[in-house]
């Protein structure tokens, strides 16, 4: 049984509540019992407290108008110490006198043979033998004399009954010392005392029927709330425990070598288990770390030899673009001897033959724009590109370019529309100006359907100027629209093939770019498939900026 309750959470929690709930209602049983035993006792004592008020005015009453006169021939035991201790009328009538201690025997014998309650008289000195004092009364008299107390009390069992003792003290008065003489008798000293005995059986019946009604009470009451607490968190804790217990039993089956029982209840099982986690987990985590920490200096090989690859790729790319910079000047050479030479014969040779000179320079012109592009490109990448930077309109040269492409829209039936103000002007670059608004009106010419239009509008915006060239091309995908700025990139456009076949290397718009770029300003495109496409770029009033200063870039005016 008791290893069972060991391993059992649940029972040493109901053991624990039982008995601390047990123990708070025991206290809590015990003081209400007390306080009502001396709320009992506290009546009782009120009661024998008017008693002796009532004992002690009538006992004034009676010295006060010297004592009272009783009918027949009844000797009163302190008679002695009266004058004129009996009356006798004229008709023969004795009337006895009656004193103030006479009086409180008789009345409490007359009270006691009624069993409502009784009272005495008593002092130290007291002659009379009924007068003599108990043990308590005795105690009293000493305590009332040396001002200990000012009343004294105790609940005494009396063959089986419960009886309320209670006195306090007689003083003595002026009406007492004519009978009572002596250096004894002080006006003001305490006397003697008067004690009253109250039966208090049914009280004490009372209260002890109270108690076990309190008792049973809250033996009842203490059961159902440990049977309460108990049934709340066997729900809701102890069913949820019971549970993750059968979930680590099924843990340590599948690891039954690396999990041991730990013994004892569910919680220490649990704890047990997640201490054993914890090991392994800390054990695999040291692993993972070691992994880890190869896995970091693999990398970092890996980085370094990357870092060298890229260094090298760089060194390459430059050698590249000397490369392009350079063949494109040793091209350019013979390309101005070949374009001249054919320009001499076309003077010269008949008309037989200016079909093929005519041919010679029309791919001369092409190859040598190409090559005169990839020195341009070759430059922008190096970061070796020279503005030549001078206050000019913005439509002055756009007007220019339109002038010199208006026979080749006009061979494809194509109308140009041209808006803008001819007081747009702003520190550029003409000719790289000019090639940029070339390049774009060119595309748009060669993009646009026969008998179509194009429109090239220039505006002040806030700061900087804008151009816009729009046509009613074939379109371009919105998620090509950033990818065509770069080098050798050609947008896949419906019904027109990809590649070098457009009569374009696809480097217009990346030289493009590069030029506005270094202007300070920014090229986009909006276009949508089938809708045409508006291209447009925007150059700072103040010209380009180096170092964050506006109109000190290339060589100025």
């Amino acid at each position: 049984m008791l290893k069972y309750i060991h391993q059992k959470t649940s029972f040493k929690y109901l053991l624990v509540i039982g008995l601390t709930i047990g123990a708070l209602f025991a206290a809590l049983y015990f003081w209400i019992a007390t306080k009502q035993r001396t709320y009992i006792l506290a009546q009782v004592e009120k009661q024998a407290f008017i008693l002796h008020r009532q004992i002690v005015l009538t006992r004034q009453w009676v010295s006060d108008h010297s004592y009272v006169y009783i009918a027949g021939d009844h000797r009163d035991p302190s008679g002695y110490l009266l004058q004129e201790p009996a009356l006798e009328t004229v008709h023969g009538k004795v009337y006895t006198r009656i004193t103030p201690a006479s009086l409180t025997r008789r009345l409490s014998q007359y009270a006691t043979d009624k069993d409502y309650y009784s009272f005495n008289l008593t002092n130290l000195q007291s002659k009379n033998p009924g007068n003599r004092p108990d043990p308590f009364e005795a105690a009293a008299i000493t305590a009332f004399r040396e001002g200990r107390v000012a009343q004294a009390s105790r609940l005494e069992l009396r063959n089986g009954h419960y009886v309320f003792r209670y006195a306090a003290p007689l003083f003595i008065s002026a009406s007492c010392l004519s009978c009572h003489h002596g250096p004894q008798y002080q006006i003001g000293a305490v006397g003697g005392c008067i004690s009253v005995l109250i039966p208090c059986q049914e009280a004490m019946e009372a209260v002890h029927s109270e108690h076990r009604h309190l008792f049973w009470g809250m033996a009842g009451l203490t059961l159902s709330v440990v049977l309460i607490l108990f049934a709340v968190t066997q729900k809701l804790i102890f069913r949820p425990i019971g549970e993750i217990r059968r979930i680590t039993a099924r843990i340590r089956e599948k690891k039954p070598g690396q999990l041991s029982h730990g013994g004892g209840d569910e919680l220490k099982e649990v704890a047990g288990l997640c201490y054993q986690l914890d090991e392994t987990l800390e054990r695999h985590h040291q692993e993972l770390e070691e992994q880890i920490q190869a896995a970091t200096s693999h990398l970092q090989a890996t980085n370094q030899q990357l870092e060298a690859a890229n260094q090298e790729l760089i060194r390459l790319n430059n050698a590249k673009s000397e490369f392009f910079s350079d063949i494109s000047h040793e091209l350019r050479t013979p390309l101005t001897a070949i374009k001249g030479a054919a320009d001499f014969l076309a003077r010269k040779s008949g008309p037989d033959r200016s079909q093929y000179l005519e041919i010679i320079q029309k791919n001369s012109r092409q190859l040598t724009r190409i090559i005169l592009d990839f020195l341009d490109v070759s430059k922008i990448q190096a970061g070796r590109l020279e503005l030549e930077v001078g206050e000019h309109c913005l439509a002055e040269i756009a007007s220019e370019v339109f002038e010199a492409l208006k026979p080749m829209a006009e061979e494809k039936g194509l109308r140009i529309d041209f808006s803008g103000s001819r007081y747009c002007t702003a520190r550029m670059d003409r000719q790289r100006i000019y090639q940029v608004i070339s390049n774009l009106i060119s595309n748009a010419i060669r993009f646009s359907p026969a008998g179509g239009s194009i429109a090239v509008q220039v505006d002040r915006l806030d700061g900087f100027l804008q151009l816009a060239v729009t046509d009613q091309g074939p379109g371009i995908a919105p998620d090509h629209c950033e990818s065509i700025f770069n080098k050798f990139y050609q947008a896949p456009q419906e019904g027109v093939s990809t590649g070098f076949s457009r009569g374009s290397a696809g480097i217009g718009l990346a030289i493009c770019k590069g030029l506005v770029a270094a202007h300070g300003g920014t090229i986009a495109v909006e276009s949508r498939l089938g809708m045409g496409s508006r291209f447009y770029f925007r150059l700072p009033i103040g010209g380009p900026t180096v170092d964050g200063r506006v109109g000190a870039a290339g060589k100025g005016p």
